[in-house]
Parts: C-alpha cells; structure tokens; sequence
C-alpha cells in the first residue's frame, strides 16, 4: 500500500495491487476514535481517494475490501 498526499482536498490517495480480485472493493479508513471517514464501493482499479476532515490530524488504519468483506489490504497511515 501507499500513500500520495493531496493538499488541495485535504485528503490521500490510497493503493493496492488491484489484480488480488476482480469487482468492486471497498476502502474503509478508521480513525483512533473509531470514526470511518470513508465506506464506499468503488471499481477495483488500484487506487482509491481518501478523505478527511480540514482539521483531522493522527493516524488513521485503512482496510481494502472485496464484496465478501474479505480484507484485500491493509496499513496504517499518518495524516
């Protein structure tokens, strides 16, 4: 997985090897207090935006999963 920063949005841009499934996935970043910022299917293309709130500062764990809920990859990232 990495990571691109996007100062623009105030958000990053998340990737994963996409040939692991075929179909939609889902990218799920959870936050230390356990708030999702983003739960959304989206095409398995690799990459995927991430979103946070403009003030959102801290580490936030980030899940790639397939329709099944079968985890695709994972990471930790700082924001």
């Amino acid at each position: 997985m990495s990571v691109k920063l996007n100062t623009q949005r105030k958000g990053v841009s998340i990737s994963w090897d996409p040939g692991k499934y075929e179909g939609l996935v889902t990218v799920i970043a959870t936050g230390p207090n356990g708030d999702v910022h983003n739960k959304a299917p989206v095409d398995n293309t690799g990459e995927a935006g991430i979103f946070f709130p403009a003030d959102y500062a801290g580490k936030a764990e980030i899940e790639v999963r397939d329709n099944f809920d079968n985890l695709i990859d994972s990471g930790t990232i700082k924001v």
